[in-house]
């Protein structure tokens, strides 16, 4: 309810609000909530666990992930000289910071953990992979929630994070990292029209009050406030 709400007044907020007003139901309208009944009973215990990033630069990645953003290593295999394996996670005691929980904790429970990183790199690759902001691709972002993200925000720059998009504004071009991670930049090709229309109506899924910042890879992280701000409805 409360990310429902949170992306129905986003648009309000900074002044993108657009013609469509947010669906009484489910039934039409620019924004649908979900519908669905139960999910198959088969499926009974399923639940995402980790996402995965391929990378030539891993100590840098373990550094951005772990010291800046807080993710604690679980642990790192190295299965050959030249190929590893690394997992890491916030501690999830009541979410970061207010249960800590060492990595040996967090590896007797990692397949019943949710929100985790694997970190991949074969250190002798010739090819180095492109981030979604450089080149689309079938991964697009990494997307974290935080209590306050003003504070957030001057943390990251305090640091020297690249910040591709800052908090209250609004994407105004059709091309660029962001658009390419979007799916909607200059491999999209020249719909022009349509990512005219997509930029006006970027205020429904509250892309302006989101912070956009990159990793050491160049992959898009995507940064929205938990709790609504003052003001959006």
């Amino acid at each position: 309810m409360l990310a429902t709400k949170l992306l129905f007044g986003l648009s309000m907020a900074i002044g993108w609000a657009t013609a469509c007003s947010p669906p009484a139901n489910s039934t039409g309208g620019a924004f649908v909530i979900g519908d669905d009944g139960p999910s198959p009973p088969e499926t009974l215990g399923f639940f995402f666990n980790h996402f995965g990033l391929s990378t030539t630069n891993l100590e840098m990645m373990k550094h951005f992930y772990g010291n800046i953003l807080g993710m604690r290593l679980i642990f790192e295999a190295h299965v050959t000289p030249e190929y590893s394996v690394t997992y890491m996670g916030h501690s999830q005691g009541g979410r970061n910071g207010t249960g800590f929980q060492t990595g040996a904790e967090m590896l007797l429970e990692k397949n019943n953990l949710a929100g985790l990183l694997e970190l991949v790199q074969f250190n002798v690759s010739d090819s180095t992979p492109e981030p979604s902001t450089k080149r689309t691709n079938t991964f697009s972002h990494v997307g974290m929630i935080v209590p306050d993200i003003n504070k957030t925000q001057s943390y990251l720059e305090h640091h020297g994070v690249e910040i591709l998009k800052p908090v209250g504004e609004a994407i105004k071009t059709f091309t660029g990292p962001i658009n390419n991670a979007y799916n909607l930049g200059q491999y999209a090709g020249a719909h022009i029209a349509a990512k005219k229309a997509l930029i006006k109506a970027q205020g429904i899924i509250g892309i302006p009050l989101m912070l956009l910042v990159a990793d050491p890879d160049g992959n898009l992280v995507e940064i929205q406030q938990q709790e609504q701000l003052p003001g959006v409805v």
